[in-house]
């Protein structure tokens, strides 16, 4: 506590501020690879690659229809010997399947060898003007709010601070920065050519349609995924940081930060993981979805693919929220930790 109290709201700000810094740049290839296993398509050996096209008497011409392999409703003159070749398949119906990510692993690798390793940090710039914000108000607001509910909600044996405080800052800070994440989820979920200015005229578009509160159309998703989230992570980080501070007394106070973090992390996403699903999938929507609601966006899901669908991205999830919470804590606390000290000499 003494650490608390010789560390300002300012310091605590400039604390969270590094660890966004750190976190986002690490850890942003995770999200892409999740966001990409979240919302590709489970194709079938008949997906038609292209459509034939024929207008007498002018030339054929070949519509492709997979808007990841190939440029959505465009169209080929077959003049060249290599156009007629993909013509001539198209008559036949050729399929061709797009790649498929298999797992964390396997979806780094694929687009890295696919896209560039350019695309794995696709989206950091929202990224970072999402997570700096948030974090600063979500971080600083927990430890008030901690602090100040303390005397209300705990008793000899008991402490529900972290509980309570952790879901009421997360509900205010995934209110602040809806439409900035609304936009990294599209932006990292599209793949090829699809760049900040395709997904941008999308959003523009789905703005001059809805309006303006079509922004926060994916908060109620997001509100039920991360607010149980923070909710659990908190609780579950410091029980676990008394703990380990029990087991290991040896250690320094930052190694129990992460790891505290990285364990209290793991449990509160893979017990999210349904929400996130839901969350990506109506946050990318185009119209294909029936019900858009987050029980009908689930039970549509394990209709399709049973349980094993509503954790889908479960890998990268967990590859990226629990080294994400160690990182992002232990960084918060030695920025904490670096400050006290100051004041102390």
């Amino acid at each position: 506590m003494a650490q608390e109290a010789s560390t300002t709201s300012t310091e605590k700000l400039a604390s969270a501020l590094a660890g966004s810094l750190v976190t986002s740049l690490l850890m942003t290839p995770m999200d892409v690879v999740k966001f990409r296993m979240q919302t590709q398509q489970q194709h079938s050996s008949s997906t038609l690659c292209c459509q034939l096209s024929t207008t007498t008497p002018k030339p054929a011409f070949c519509n492709w229809t997979h808007p990841i392999t190939h440029n959505s409703g465009s169209r080929r003159t077959m003049r060249t010997p290599k156009n007629i070749a993909a013509l001539h398949e198209c008559a036949l119906g050729y399929t061709r399947q797009p790649f498929v990510l298999r797992g964390t692993l396997d979806g780094l690798y694929k687009i890295l060898r696919h896209e560039g390793a350019a695309a794995l940090w696709k989206g950091l710039s929202p990224v970072l003007v999402m997570s700096i914000p948030a974090n600063m108000i979500y971080f600083v607001g927990y430890d008030h709010l901690r602090d100040t509910i303390r005397p209300y909600t705990s008793d000899s044996d008991h402490d529900y601070s972290p509980l309570v405080a952790g879901a009421v800052a997360r509900t205010i800070a995934v209110a602040t920065i809806a439409p900035i994440e609304l936009f990294r989820t599209r932006l990292q979920s599209a793949t090829g050519v699809h760049d900040y200015k395709y997904v941008l005229q999308g959003v523009q578009n789905m703005v001059r349609q809805s309006g303006w509160l079509t922004l926060w159309h994916g908060l109620p998703p997001t509100l039920w995924r991360d607010v149980p989230f923070s909710a659990l992570y908190w609780m579950g980080y410091e029980q676990a940081k008394q703990r380990l501070s029990v087991i290991n007394p040896q250690w320094h106070p930052l190694q129990v930060s992460f790891f505290s973090g990285v364990l209290s992390g793991m449990m509160a996403a893979a017990l999210t993981t349904p929400f996130d699903l839901a969350k990506t999938k109506r946050q990318v929507d185009e119209g294909t979805l029936k019900d858009r609601r987050m029980m009908g966006i689930l039970r549509a899901v394990y209709k399709q693919e049973g349980v094993s669908g509503l954790f889908r991205g479960l890998g990268p999830r967990l590859a990226k929220v629990a080294p994400s919470c160690g990182i992002m804590i232990s960084s918060y606390e030695l920025g904490k930790s670096f400050f006290a000290q100051h004041h102390a000499a």
